[in-house]
Formats: C-alpha cells, sequence, structure tokens
C-alpha cells in the first residue's frame, strides 16, 4: 500500500542509538520490508574490475520513496548525510555515478528492481555509514521530474523493528487476500510470493517490440490468475538491452509492455481497465549488457502486482 505523506520521516530504532532521517522534499513511500535475519552487500569503494565490500548478516530494514521538487541526486542526498552524521553515523564510503563505477558498481550493489526502485545509470550517488556494528546504506537517483531513495539497515544485534512513521499517514485498508493460483505455472507461483514476476517467454530483439506468436505460456498463466482474483489490478514493465540511447530505450520498453497488454486484453479477455503500462528503458537490468546472454534477458517484461482493492 502506498502511503502519500507531505513529510516523512524514517526511524531505525537500533541497539546504539536510532537514526532519524527526514525526506527532504515531499515523497511517497512504494517499499518497506523487515526481514528477521538476512545479510547485505555494502560497497566500501568503487568498483574497479571487482567491488570492495563488506556483507553484514543481521536484521534489515529497506524502504524506498519517490520525491518531488529535486533537481539532482545531491539534492536529496546531502540533507539525508548530513543528518546521519549528526545522529553519529560515521561515513564509510560515499560515490557518484563514474567515481562509483557506473553499471558495473550498480550491478554489484544490492537494488531492488523497478517500478519500486529507478537507478539512472548516469545520474545515482551511494552512501554507507556505520555505527557501532549496525550500518545504513542509502542509494539515491533520478528519472524525470522524480527522485528517487532506497535506505537499508543492517543490525547485527537483531534489534531493528520495522520502520515507524511519526506523522499522520493512514492506516491501509484491509484488502482480500490473494487466491492461491489453480496453476502450478512459475508466474502464478512468483506473483503470489513475491508480488511480481518476470513473463520470461515473451522475447523481443534488440530494438523490437513485436510478439508474433499465438500464445505464451505465461500470458495465459497470468490470465488464469487475473481470474482467479478479480480484485487484484497489474502493472506490466517493459524493459530493454543497453543499446541505443536512453530515451529511445525508454519508448521501446513502453512499448513492449503495451504489445503484451493487447495480447492480454483481446487475446485472454482480461479488463483493460485492470492493466497499466510502464516502460523503464534499461534502468533496471538483472543481467550484464556485455554478452548476447545479458542483453537477450534484459530484453523482458515484468508484472507487478498494484493492488488488491
Amino acid at each position: 500500500m502506498i502511503l502519500r505523506l507531505g513529510l516523512l520521516l524514517l526511524i531505525f530504532p537500533l541497539g546504539v542509538q536510532a537514526a532519524d532521517l527526514t525526506m527532504p522534499f515531499p515523497a511517497t513511500i512504494t517499499f518497506t520490508e523487515t526481514r528477521a535475519l538476512g545479510s547485505h552487500r555494502i560497497a566500501i569503494g568503487p568498483f574497479d574490475e571487482t567491488l570492495p565490500s563488506v556483507t553484514v548478516e543481521g536484521t534489515i530494514t529497506r524502504q524506498i520513496w519517490q520525491l518531488t521538487g529535486a533537481e539532482t541526486t545531491l539534492q536529496i542526498l546531502a540533507p539525508l548525510r548530513e543528518q546521519l552524521r549528526d545522529d553519529g553515523w560515521t561515513q564509510v564510503f560515499a560515490c557518484s555515478t563514474r567515481v562509483c563505477g557506473g553499471f558495473d558498481f550498480r550491478f554489484e550493489i544490492d537494488v531492488t528492481p523497478a517500478p519500486q526502485m529507478f537507478v539512472d545509470l548516469a545520474d545515482f550517488s551511494y552512501l554507507a555509514v556505520q555505527k557501532s556494528d549496525a550500518w545504513t546504506t542509502l542509494l539515491v537517483s533520478r528519472s524525470g521530474d522524480l527522485g528517487y531513495v532506497q535506505a537499508t539497515t543492517v543490525d547485527p544485534d537483531g534489534t531493528v523493528e520495522p520502520a515507524k512513521s511519526t506523522s499522520n499517514a493512514a492506516s491501509p485498508p484491509s484488502t482480500p487476500p490473494i487466491a492461491p493460483p489453480t496453476t502450478t505455472s512459475d508466474v502464478a507461483q512468483a506473483l503470489v510470493a513475491e508480488g511480481h514476476a518476470v513473463l520470461s517467454d515473451l522475447a523481443f530483439a534488440t530494438g523490437s517490440s513485436d510478439l508474433t506468436q499465438d500464445s505464451y505460456s505465461s500470458l495465459e498463466s497470468l490470465a488464469a490468475f487475473l481470474r482467479d482474483n478479480p480484485s487484484t489490478t497489474i502493472a506490466l514493465v517493459g524493459h530493454t538491452d543497453a543499446v541505443g540511447s536512453a530515451a529511445g530505450n525508454i519508448a521501446i520498453s513502453r512499448r513492449r509492455a503495451e504489445s503484451a497488454r493487447t495480447l492480454l486484453t483481446g487475446r485472454y479477455g482480461i479488463a483493460p481497465g485492470r492493466i497499466e503500462t510502464q516502460g523503464v528503458g534499461f534502468y533496471a537490468p538483472i543481467a550484464r549488457n556485455d554478452t548476447e546472454a545479458g542483453r537477450r534477458t534484459n530484453r523482458r517484461v515484468e508484472v507487478v502486482i498494484t493492488s488488491t482493492d
């Protein structure tokens, strides 16, 4: 559930001292997660052949925001960095875009996939700070008029509680549970478990949005899932490899999502109002773009559950 807040506070109740981070611009929280035991890879230097890093285990808390009003990533990051410093956190490593190592750096670090988090490979900043045994990392980027902040805290002592907000955010309304899938398809299982899935049999050539087969098992499974869950709405998100310009790839990725939507509504009878489309170009790769196999993997459409209201 997306909470629209005029001013957001992120509180990490750590065994050391709570870190209060106030978003410097109007913001919307798009993702929140706490895992009682997990691991987080933290970059402590720029990518140069390999990524200098430490992997810390413990309670993981992550939140992601979309912000409006910022013209640069530094306008977002600088006040957050200052707040952490004032709260007793020590900076271990900070970098921006090329200094970080560009694509190679972004590919090595832990990033929540689109549409929750977007990373512009030409405009992002990273910060890693430490207090006692606890670590916090910030990843900041922009796309168009929107800014994005991913904040991840890992506490080896396991004393981190789920992040709380001190604003007057309304409690999320109750929603019907998602029905168990009637098929054993990977798509249905992933949607139930994770809320998103790759439609892996929708294959595209570089620069193309054409779908030419008569049927696709992933769309058939998605249609069955949507029929089983009539209150669920979805977004189809198109992706590209890194060949070509950013603007051209954004347009192609949107057309790929729309091609899948056309089949889902026309051939499989799903109501158009339940499906939105987005295109994010090459900004959310799941494989390297310097091999043909990686580029082929990155040319894809993903489905994301947007609501069950």
